[in-house]
């Protein structure tokens, strides 16, 4: 009976799973750790595909909040590992079956970080390996030696953010990945040793790492691009196996050509064929979040030989390169033997040292993340610490000894105390570990050195006010204090060489700080501030507040932590938390604390710790320094920067959004490239072919930037306020940007709308609003039409006029996700691409004659552009752009495969100089004042939004207007003086433009150019060949003008000039006066003398004329009266003068004939005036 129901039972194991279930023969399958509530869930087989089984169990954790955050698996032993909070716990006697009797939990090691750097297995020497993101470090330690205190650190230099982890134990080899500021992957030995980058461009966010050995194939997962990639081991080979966008995978496992992977926030596990990206299988969970996975198989398990059994290691031994190595415990030193392991110091390798006035003790680091009980005390009672430094690489603690008042040194290994020099009212001690100079404050007025090579005090700064808190930056010996009285502290930079102190954080913005840090991993400064954590770039910029320490007394960073004194504790936190996550006991009193470890004292200049290496882009740490690398399409210069010959015809340009780029690609070679432009989150973009402008929208920042192809002139557009600019599209009649604004889904649909911007004023108008989630737009100007697209519950392509009237549905049936429009203006078609359905279709434009021209499987089609023949369109899930050709849908080869990309958004399409324009708006801009909308009839003019059309509906309510008179000039008549118009002038008559430019009307109501300026009177030349103008000629356009020759020539014309209306002389002025010749020079002096006396006759006529008068008018008249008077006498006063006779009885006759004898006599003396030659 019993043999019948165990063959009863192994059949029925065998129908149901198809597998004997003999011990660990069916012991295979997945195990995936669960948050909430925390637990394992096992499938009984490694899933395939749909058709898999799915059949699971499921094992609750103890503590139903526990994060499962990594899982390592070693089916030889029945032992599955997990990383869950800060500790790695062993689950012996595992099975995928999960029978009770076979739970049982050990903490292997309690130290780690609260973090999420995966931890790893190596099946052949038995060491457990880990990432450790914010101590910035990889450790490991045997697997199955419960000895808290048994771990190594292997690497740790040049590390930032170590996270992802995977193995090779077969070939010694270590792969992880460092996500800092240049993220990257990594290989080792599984010492540590002959460390090589292999991947460094393209990568964001590597979180989980796979091997397959027989393969030597890597694979990974980027949170980041949300990218499951893989390469060689080298780095060769590089592809994207599947890009899925909104799917960050947290965890990857590689297992006969699958990749099974989870995402916690889509909280589904699913499966992809690794050739092809296919997806395989999915399981969605309903209320717990997978975190982490791995494959369990007892029946893939190989026999290897353990090097390590034979060498008998006192710690540890790996399979190094060479061969087996032993290695020794944090705080060891390997013996002679090369075996065993010896302690040379009391002191730990790593740790926090804090003191009081009699004693010195130690914490090993592992106790900021609650590891206990590992303290070293040291009693110091015959001196008075009053505070102190270490050298962590001499291994040396100094400290000022108040009861002596000296500065004593502390040797680490011998325990030797020695003095070093003398103080007065010292404190504040720090060390200089690349200068070996200590410095220290005394009496609050000065700052104090000494060379411990050279054993001389030196003064650096004396005269100080009220000094307190002395750090130093020993990379290049500068030197921070805080100086000032309580209310009024300033934080102060000043360098041993004595360069002039210079305030870097003022009074008021400092606080009343009680502690004073610089921080070489950040390379910040760091003080304690009235319980708040702060800190500031070493040039006083960026100050921030980090986290409240209610009670402190002081405060301290280390890596990625925070750490506190209160009371008798030290509280320690990691930075991205906001409270106190453990606390560690101290000596009672504690005065201040000090970081040692000696990886923070490394030279780090000419490294990439330090201003990126000085490379522009991608620095790589090498055993020597750095390596500077250029992102995706660069050449890398001699100075270390990063050029490319930017394409300014003939490209497509397109958004990175995972990277913040943006490129451009050939259009004719399909080479790609990265302009010199860093977006934030870029999604929308278009490129105006008209200026060489290209304009981008961020996400992020919820804006839209313009800038040159070279990057240079970038600038603010237009903030779109509680919406983002998903697509951008430019009407070329105006200039004016349209775009589709999609606002969070806070706002729901009210928060969407359809926008345009002024190109030239910045203002908005807002064309349809209430909408569903607009993305697509394109525009049609010379027909006047709008389109755009939908997603929601009634995905949708519409098309309305370009003011927003008159909106219809022109494609609903059918359609998801309606991503990319494009326009073929020569055959009027539009074009469209869903990302749902995965088609390319087409249609007329009022949505008749739909067709599909071809469909896409795998994919999530975004964007789509055209080009003569042939459409271009882009893929979520491809990193790359193909094309196709628009009759057939037949692909045409482009591009090549470029790993290096993410998600690849909006495109625009720049081959030539044709555009499509509303010919109405693009003449003086319709005649609008602010916009000018194409419509199919012709045009609408529109304003700003809150802004109303005034009665002429052409200009807006407010609009500013520039004068209309001008000084000498006068505008054309369709000039309309508004903001933003371009106007032509003509000069009134007489005067000429001094300028060919047009008046520009600016947003303040006036031009842009003086016009009392604009035109300058027409004039005639002054300066004429061998003659000069009249005095009175005003050489006006119309003047006449007389004008004389100059002495030796004569005139040629009695005419006079007259000044046209070109500004030139009627006659030509070099050929009015003629030089006088020898003979006419004679005749000319003949002339002249004749003149002369024809002249001087008709003076002498002239003279008599007036005589004769005088006789007739006064001396006639009075003789008569003389005569009727007297008898003729004469007594008055002209009688002597005008006596004519001394006759008394002269007759009157007789005196008319002696003055007819006299005027005939004066006539023959003019005449002989006259004529002298006679």
């Amino acid at each position: 009976m019993i043999i019948f129901l165990r063959v009863t039972l192994v059949i029925g194991c065998i129908i149901s799973s198809g597998k004997i279930c003999l011990g660990s023969q069916g012991d295979k399958g997945l195990v995936i750790g669960l948050w909430n509530s925390a637990s394992f869930l096992t499938y009984t087989e490694v899933p395939e595909d749909t058709k898999s089984s799915f059949k699971n169990r499921t094992y609750y954790l103890p503590s139903p909040s526990a994060q499962i955050t990594s899982l390592a698996p070693d089916p030889k032993n029945a032992v599955v590992f997990a990383a869950i909070g800060d500790s790695i716990y062993m689950y012996k006697k595992f099975s995928i079956w999960q029978r009770k009797r076979s739970r049982s939990i050990e903490l292997l090691y309690k130290g780690i970080s609260p973090s999420f750097g995966k931890i790893a297995f190596d099946y052949v020497s038995n060491n457990i390996y880990w990432c450790d993101p914010l101590l910035q470090w990889i450790a490991m330690k045997p697997a199955y030696n419960l000895n808290n205190t048994i771990y190594k650190v292997i690497l740790r230099k040049d590390l930032n953010y170590p996270e992802g982890l995977a193995l090779d134990p077969v070939n010694s080899l270590m792969f992880f990945s460092d996500n800092g500021p240049n993220p990257r992957i990594e290989k080792a030995f599984l010492d540590g040793q002959d460390r090589e980058e292999i991947v460094s461009v393209g990568l964001l966010k590597v979180v989980a790492l796979s091997v397959d050995v027989s393969n030597k194939k890597l694979y990974w997962t980027d949170t980041g691009k949300n990218t499951l990639e893989c390469s060689n081991y080298d780095g060769s080979s590089r592809r994207v196996i599947r890009l899925v966008n909104h799917y960050p995978y947290r965890d990857i496992i590689y297992y006969q050509n699958i990749l099974h992977v989870v995402s916690s926030r889509e909280k589904c596990l699913v499966g992809y064929d690794v050739a092809t990206g296919s997806w395989l299988y999915g399981k969605t969970f309903t209320n717990q979040t997978p975190y982490s996975i791995t494959v369990y198989n007892a029946e893939t398990v190989g026999t290897y030989n353990d090097p390590c059994s034979t060498m008998a290691c006192g710690h540890l031994c790996v399979k190094a390169k060479s061969g087996p190595k032993c290695l020794c415990a944090e705080g060891f030193q390997l013996a002679a033997d090369g075996k065993n392991c010896t302690d040379n110091s009391q002191f730990y390798e790593k740790g926090f040292i804090v003191h009081n006035l009699s004693t010195i003790a130690m914490h090993e680091v592992s106790s900021i993340n609650g590891q206990e009980g590992k303290q070293f005390l040291m009693n110091m009672s015959s001196f008075m610490i009053s505070g102190l430094a270490v050298d962590a690489n001499a291994e040396k603690i100094y400290f000022i000894d108040s009861k002596s008042d000296s500065i004593k040194t502390l040797n680490m290994i011998t325990g030797q105390v020695g003095t070093l020099t003398h103080v007065s009212s010292g404190s504040d001690l720090i060390v200089d570990w690349m200068s070996s100079l200590l410095g220290w404050l005394e009496a609050q007025t000065r700052i104090m050195s000494f060379s411990v090579h050279s054993e001389t005090t030196d003064t650096i700064y004396t005269n100080l006010q009220h000094v307190n808190l002395l750090t130093i930056n020993s990379h290049n010996g500068v030197l921070f204090w805080i100086s000032g009285t309580s209310g009024s502290r300033s934080l102060f930079r000043g360098t041993w060489t004595r360069e002039t102190p210079q305030i870097i954080v003022p009074a008021g913005s400092l606080g009343n700080p009680v502690s004073l840090q610089y921080d070489v991993t950040s390379n910040r400064i760091y003080w304690l501030d009235r319980s708040h954590i702060k800190s500031v770039m070493t040039n006083g910029s960026d100050t921030k507040s980090h986290i409240v320490a209610v009670g402190a007394s002081m405060a301290f960073v280390y890596k990625g932590f925070y750490g506190w004194i209160k009371g008798d504790q030290i509280h320690f936190t990691s930075q991205t938390s906001t409270k106190a996550e453990d606390v560690v006991d101290i000596v009672h009193n504690t005065l201040s604390v000090a970081v040692f470890d000696a990886s923070l004292q490394q030279d780090r200049r000419g490294t990439c710790q330090i201003l990126n290496g000085g490379c522009e882009e991608i620095c790589i740490p090498v055993a020597n320094g750095r390596r500077c690398e250029c992102d995706i399409g660069l050449q890398l210069q001699d100075d270390f920067t990063c050029d490319s010959n930017v394409l300014m015809m003939g490209f497509i340009v397109i958004a990175d959004y995972s990277h913040d780029r943006i490129l451009q690609i050939s259009l004719q070679t399909g080479s790609l490239l990265k302009l010199p432009i860093t977006g934030h989150s870029p999604t929308g973009i278009v490129f105006d072919r008209s200026t060489k402008t290209l304009f981008y929208s961020e996400l992020e920042r919820k804006t839209i930037m313009s800038t040159s192809l070279h990057g240079k002139g970038t600038t603010l557009f237009y903030r779109t306020g509680l919406a983002y600019a998903c697509k951008l599209a430019i009407d070329y009649s105006t200039g004016n940007l349209y775009y589709t604004g999609v606002a969070s889904e806070t706002y729901g649909n009210s928060g969407n709308y359809i926008g345009s911007v002024h190109r030239n004023a910045s203002l908005h108008k807002t064309l349809l609003s209430t909408l569903q989630i607009p993305r697509a737009i394109c525009l049609y100007p010379s027909k006047g039409f709008l389109f755009w697209s939908e997603r929601g519950n009634v995905s949708a392509i519409r098309r309305a006029y370009m003011d927003g009237t008159s909106s219809t549905y022109i494609v609903t049936k059918d359609i998801t996700s309606p991503n990319g429009l494009a326009i073929d203006f020569t055959s009027n078609i539009l074009y469209w691409v869903d990302g749902r359905t995965n088609r390319v279709e087409f249609s007329n434009l009022d949505g008749g004659n739909r067709q599909v021209l071809t469909t896409v499987t795998e994919a999530y089609l975004y964007n789509i552009g055209i080009h003569g023949q042939h459409l271009y369109y882009s893929d979520w899930n491809q990193p790359g752009i193909t094309k196709i050709d628009k009759t057939t849908g037949s692909i045409v080869p482009f591009m090549s495969h470029h790993p290096e990309l993410g998600r690849l958004d909006c495109m625009d399409i720049y081959a030539d100089e044709t555009v499509d324009v509303s010919p109405i708006c693009s003449a003086n801009n319709g005649r609008c004042s602010t916009f000018c909308f194409p419509t199919p009839s012709g045009r609408t003019c529109g304003c700003q939004d809150n802004v109303r059309l005034q009665s002429d509906q052409l200009t807006c309510q407010g609009v500013i207007l520039c004068p209309s008179s001008l000084e000498n000039a006068v505008l054309s008549s369709d000039c309309l003086r508004r903001s933003g118009d371009s106007c032509s002038f003509s000069c009134a008559k007489g005067y000429a433009p001094s300028t060919t430019d047009e008046l520009l009307c600016t947003t303040e109501g006036v031009w842009n150019i003086d016009t009392t300026k604009l035109c300058s009177m027409i004039l005639c030349p002054s300066s004429l060949e061998n003659a000069v103008l009249s005095p009175d000629c005003l050489r006006r356009s119309g003047d006449s003008c007389s004008f004389s020759c100059a002495k030796g020539y004569t005139p040629s014309t009695r005419d006079e000039l007259l000044c046209t209306t070109e500004g030139v002389w009627n006659n030509d002025t070099t050929k009015l006066c003629s030089k006088i010749t020898p003979n006419q020079k004679k005749e000319t002096n003949t002339e002249n003398k004749t003149s002369l006396y024809v002249y001087a006759g008709a003076a002498v006529e002239c003279l008599l004329v007036i005589i004769i008068i005088l006789v007739v008018v006064i001396i006639l008249p009075k003789r008569r009266n003389n005569e009727r008077g007297n008898g003729g006498g004469s007594d008055g006063p002209l009688e002597n003068i005008f006596t004519l006779s001394g006759k008394n009885d002269s007759k009157p006759e007789e005196d008319y004939c002696t003055l007819s004898f006299y005027i005939h006599v004066l006539n023959g003396i003019i005449i002989m005036a006259n004529f002298p030659t006679l």
